[in-house]
């Protein structure tokens, strides 16, 4: 049977990325409604994602979302809305799938993870990347130990210059602003490989147009075995979004970020990986597809050890929000209009 799930608020712009998998994997997901406060973002999706051929219900109504059928709930609004409506639908006996970053109060994640802890529910953090082919080939080889002592980690994530001004009408209402919305997708990687930061130095620059917000940003944290360095921009001029792991017994590269590609080095031989040269590889669109935020949910919700825990989770959003200079566990740097 399809697990069934509805997208409680509906603006950001991963929302697409569940809805092309409703639309492809029919036989394991179904969408069965979405609801979000402004009428003009429904209709947006429903214009730009209609191409996909997928009937969605609008429901009237965040109660309508909770009262449905629906065994998961993905909460995909403004970050500062998100954690409460993650808070009603664990309330409501669903499992949640959060949009990244986790909101904007410290306290009130580590409230609803205690909440869906208590509850025997599964909140999953929406960092997508986590399942793509190459950073799993990359974890896996960190499990093995074949990359030895992870001694540094690198991460580059920009956005286009020419989304700049549209963007920083979000971006401005949070500490960090576009360091604060793009970040947790590489320090969720980095904290994998190097446990939580024990020191985070921010250089948050303020460098293309109006100059109100931060756009130019790079974090140095110093972990107890390594460096992990990460960037990001928002006025990029070509796409090269990229995250180098390097450790004392190889040296993993994955670029552009989200691609199927990755090179590798071993100092030692590993299964698929002479030792001593460059291997070059590039997964299948099959292998690209295999895991997913919602196939890890449906086999957590079957009784699987999610591949990322709670505290985990947590130490992200903490490193986070320290690289953002925010030392209260607060984002919002003004209230919302």
């Amino acid at each position: 049977m399809a697990l069934k799930f509805a997208l409680l608020g509906a603006w950001h712009s991963h929302a697409v990325m569940h809805v092309r998998e409703a639309a492809e994997r029919k036989d394991e997901v179904e969408l069965v409604g979405m609801y979000d406060p402004d009428a003009g973002v429904i209709a947006g999706n429903l214009e730009r994602w209609a191409p996909h051929g997928l009937t969605i219900p609008v429901l009237p109504s965040q109660q309508d979302v909770l009262d449905s059928e629906a065994e998961v709930v993905i909460v995909e609004g403004h970050v500062y809305q998100n954690l409460d409506y993650a808070e009603a639908a664990l309330e409501a006996g669903k499992h949640v799938i959060l949009e990244k970053p986790a909101g904007v109060d410290l306290d009130q994640l580590s409230r609803i993870q205690a909440l869906a802890h208590g509850k025997g529910l599964h909140l999953n953090m929406a960092y997508m990347w986590r399942y793509n082919p190459a950073i799993q080939e990359i974890l896996r080889l960190h499990a093995l130990g074949a990359l030895g002592q992870i001694f540094q980690y690198r991460g580059h994530i920009p956005k286009p210059k020419n989304w700049h001004q549209e963007l920083a009408v979000e971006y401005t209402l949070y500490h960090g602003a576009a360091y604060f919305e793009m970040a947790g997708h590489l320090i969720d990687l980095m904290v994998a490989f190097l446990g939580e930061p024990t020191k985070v130095l921010p250089a948050l620059g303020r460098h293309y147009g109006e100059r109100h917000d931060v756009d130019n940003a790079m974090v140095v944290h110093e972990c107890t075995d390594g460096l992990g360095m990460v960037d990001t921009t928002a006025m990029q001029i070509g796409m090269d979004r990229r995250v180098e792991v390097h450790g004392t017994g190889g040296t993993a590269l994955h670029e552009p970020l989200g691609s199927n590609k990755l090179r590798v080095f071993l100092e030692k031989e590993s299964p698929g990986y002479p030792a001593g040269e460059w291997v070059e590889r590039e997964f299948t669109p099959h292998e690209a597809k295999a895991g997913s935020l919602l196939r890890e949910m449906a086999a957590c919700i079957d009784g699987k050890i999610p591949d990322f825990s709670l505290p985990h989770d947590l130490a992200v959003q903490r490193t986070l929000l320290r690289g953002c200079g925010v030392d209260d566990g607060r984002a919002l740097a003004k209230a919302p209009s």
